[in-house]
């Protein structure tokens, strides 16, 4: 049988996902926004001024590739990071009088460089507005110096080298000038020629040494001094505290993913299909805020998809006579309720059908088909009816016929797991078209398992959000060990608590002598010959009432329950029914409403001439 299909699982999973989990969300994000604003608030407020240098090149800057002292240019990725240096950072310490570490001094210093250009922007934090801005002054004015110092050291570096290689040369050339007279031919000549060179070196070298020693060093300067800020620079409140909430909000959607990824509950239909891998052959949508769900109208939306259910059965198992149970993975009224529409919706196929309300402990179904709490199936396990006597017919529904569950079920609920309830089912299956079984949850009893010996197929109730993924297996694995098929599943919401539930109870015992509901004075005499319920009294039944008139409050017992109302047939003065035609125009309905047994009672069948 095919079923909805499932959504893919794209960006609405996930959406879903939030509203399940908003509650989460919320408080983690929360949570997190609010420890970051605590913190937040309690640091100190911070100020930061930008001194700027203008960097020049020096000629003795050793830092500097090659090819930039060739073309007397500056490196400035290269002086950002000298001016983060630890010479810089000291030399700001003294200028300073910083009575911390250099590199507690260098945690309060940021520089960068402005694209396309030859300057440095020094900035500096502090606690206080006048601190940042004699501080940002102060390291630009302590860079400056580093690279004066670095400079000098450079230069003075290569006056020792051109010094020293002078005195060199000059011991050198005064070696031979007092070797030259001594030499003759060749070897003079040779001698005065080295004499000669040697002597222009040392003019060379010297004349380099005195331009060296009046060379001018220019490091740079500060083309824009650091002034006093006039409001603080942090802590950045906004970008805080929106950086908290998006980290609240991620940790809020990884705390509700995992939370629901615990979960097993199942909320909807998709999640049944998704879980479970099951066909969901209906979902009723939930009535009213705090209202339950009734016998459903025809022309309703969920009373459509009931209907859509009836027809899929019917093409599913065909013609013939056909035993379908209905039960829940959990404890609640939600089986009660899918049998009883379940079994309306057939009846209105033109189907006889039989609801059997197995469910001894629940009066939900028999509720919903407004069937008298009188004797039912409980009295007929004890023996104490017929099955004959114990039907009622539904006075909302022509073709449907009702077992109560009965008074006496205290005693009668051991007696759901004997062959006497299969036999019963039997008997009910060769009278009608269909026997609709309200059984039990699989969860609270195995009266469900021994029930579904007789059945044809079962379908699984799913009331969400209650049920849990592990209870429907565990339900759909005991009806499979029983060999039948489960068609599906019926995705119900929860029903708010009700009053229904019956309790078990014993029905009172005659007095010794007293007549027994027979009319004999014999207690045996109850178990076949009790006071039978004249169906024949219904006729052709009340007008249906759960077709196509506009809806509105009936009720039933003590309550209302939303749904159509149509007036009821009164029987005539001369016992027998009026027939009615039904609202939508079609023609009265003559289907016998008397359903045969093979314990004798032999009755014909007004037009279908079933026997």
């Amino acid at each position: 049988m095919s079923s909805r299909s499932a959504p893919s699982k794209e960006f609405v999973d996930y959406t879903g996902l939030i509203r399940r989990r908003w509650g989460i969300v919320l408080c983690c994000a929360a949570f997190v926004l609010a420890g970051v604003a605590a913190y937040t608030f309690t640091l100190a407020k911070t100020y930061t001024a930008e001194a700027q240098v203008l960097v020049a090149p020096t000629g003795f800057d050793d830092t500097a590739p090659e090819a930039a002292k060739s073309k007397l240019d500056v490196n400035l990725d290269t002086e950002a990071q000298v001016a983060k240096s630890l010479e810089v950072a000291k030399e700001a310490k003294r200028l300073l009088k910083y009575e911390d570490t250099e590199n507690h001094l260098l945690s309060h210093v940021a520089v960068s460089v402005p694209p396309n250009s030859g300057v440095l922007t020094i900035a500096f934090t502090d606690d206080s507005a006048r601190g940042a801005a004699n501080g940002a002054n102060l390291f630009a004015q302590a860079y400056l110096n580093q690279r004066t110092a670095s400079a000098q050291a450079n230069l003075k570096a290569q006056m020792d080298v051109i010094s020293k290689k002078i005195q060199e040369l000059s011991e050198e050339n005064k070696v031979l000038l007092d070797k030259i007279p001594r030499y003759t031919g060749a070897a003079r000549t040779y001698a005065r020629s080295q004499q000669g060179i040697i002597s222009r070196q040392i003019t060379e070298l010297t004349g380099r040494l005195g331009s060296l020693t009046t060379t001018t060093i220019n490091p740079g300067r500060i083309i824009s001094t650091a002034a006093t800020p006039t409001r603080p620079s942090g802590p950045n409140v906004p970008l805080y505290l929106t950086g908290g909430l998006m980290v609240g909000l991620l940790a809020g959607l990884g705390a509700g993913a995992v939370r629901d990824r615990l979960d097993t509950r199942l909320r909807s239909a998709a999640d049944v299909e998704r879980m479970l891998d099951m066909p969901v052959l209906l979902e009723l949508h939930p009535a009213g805020k705090g209202d339950r769900l009734g016998l459903l109208p025809a022309r309703s939306r969920n009373g459509q998809e009931v209907h859509e259910l009836s027809h899929q059965l019917n093409a599913v198992l065909g013609h013939g006579n056909h035993v379908i149970l209905v039960t829940s993975a959990t404890e609640g009224p939600g089986a009660g309720l899918s049998a009883a529409n379940l079994a309306a919706a057939l009846a209105r196929t033109q189907s006889r059908v039989a609801l059997v309300c197995a469910d001894l402990h629940s009066q939900e179904s028999a509720r919903l088909t407004e069937a008298p709490a009188s004797v039912g199936l409980a009295e007929v396990l004890l023996g104490k009816r017929s099955l004959r006597n114990a039907m009622v017919r539904s006075p909302v529904q022509k073709r449907l016929w009702v077992v109560p569950p009965g008074v006496d079920t205290d005693l009668a609920y051991e007696l759901l797991q004997t062959r006497q309830m299969v036999h019963i089912i039997d008997q009910l299956r060769s009278n009608t078209d269909y026997v609709v079984i309200d059984a039990p949850s699989t969860a609270s009893s195995a009266d469900a398992q021994a029930i579904a010996e007789a059945a044809d197929t079962a379908l699984v109730v799913v009331e969400v959000p209650d049920a849990r993924r592990k209870d429907v297996e565990e339900s759909v694995r005991a009806l499979d060990r029983m060999s039948v098929a489960v068609l599906g599943t019926l995705v119900v919401p929860a029903q708010p608590h009700s009053t229904a539930r019956l309790q078990p109870r014993r029905a009172p015992r005659p007095a010794p002598g007293a007549a027994s509901p027979s009319g004999t004075g014999s207690p045996s005499g109850s178990a076949t010959s009790g006071p039978a319920i004249d169906l024949e009294a219904f006729g052709d039944g009340p007008a249906d009432r759960t077709l196509v008139d506009p809806p509105r409050d009936r009720p039933v017992g003590d309550r209302a329950v939303a749904g159509p109302r149509r007036a009821v047939a009164k029987p005539a003065d001369d016992g027998e029914s009026e027939h009615r035609a039904p609202a939508n125009g079609s023609e009265p309905d003559t289907t016998s409403v008397i359903p045969r047994f093979s314990s004798g009672h032999a009755d014909t069948d007004d037009e279908s001439g079933r026997l």
